[in-house]
């Protein structure tokens, strides 16, 4: 009997798995119609209020756990990947501006923010000065101009040595706007034990 209710079973597993398989195109065609149907955003939905063109933000007034100002607002940013193409601004320096422009948003002036930004790791090519970015990507830094406004709000941007060495990138390759740091690592451990909160970006 075992045999025959073995078989009973692979044929009714077999039956499930192949109509599942045979609804795959209807319910993948259903969830396409469904995102691809979405009504646009409306105008001024999405804003930038600090960072221009970088770092866009949906504001809620009665949104909780907002900035509040008068705290210390400390915060190290620790940037490790590149995610998207050389072509684009570094995903983790957007997240930074789109942090500023929540800061501001809120109403935490902008001397009230002490943020410093750690970049390391597959991040490090995005700190290069344009000559040495345009050698190796053929294009010009897209970073640059988004770093330059981070510092205009105050934000340190700072490169750890150590990742540059390993890189094999020469000292001076890196831009001027940006902070030579011994390590990412002890930057980010200083800033902790001086009260910095720590986002991985």
């Amino acid at each position: 009997m075992r045999p025959v209710v073995s078989y009973v079973l692979v044929a009714v597993v077999a039956g499930f798995v192949g109509a599942s398989f045979s609804a795959a195109p209807t319910i993948a065609e259903k969830i396409s119609q469904h995102f691809g149907s979405q009504e646009k955003d409306p105008e001024g939905f999405w804003a930038t209020p600090a960072i221009d063109g970088y770092g866009k933000i949906h504001y809620e007034t009665d949104a909780a756990y907002k900035p509040t100002v008068g705290e210390s607002n400390k915060v190290v940013f620790q940037i490790t990947k590149a995610e998207n193409s050389p072509q684009e601004p570094n995903l983790g320096l957007e997240r930074v501006a789109r942090v500023v422009n929540l800061y501001i948003a809120s109403g935490v002036p902008q001397e009230q923010l002490k943020f410093v930004v750690s970049v390391t790791g597959d991040g490090t090519p995005a700190m290069l000065n344009n000559e040495q970015y345009k050698k190796a990507f053929g294009i010009d830094n897209p970073n640059l101009k988004l770093i330059q406004q981070l510092r205009a709000k105050g934000v340190d941007i700072s490169v750890c040595d150590q990742s540059v060495a390993f890189h094999h990138f020469q000292h001076d390759w890196i831009d001027q706007s940006v902070t030579h740091a011994l390590s990412s690592p002890t930057t980010v451990a200083t800033l902790e034990n001086q009260g910095y909160a720590f986002l991985a970006m």
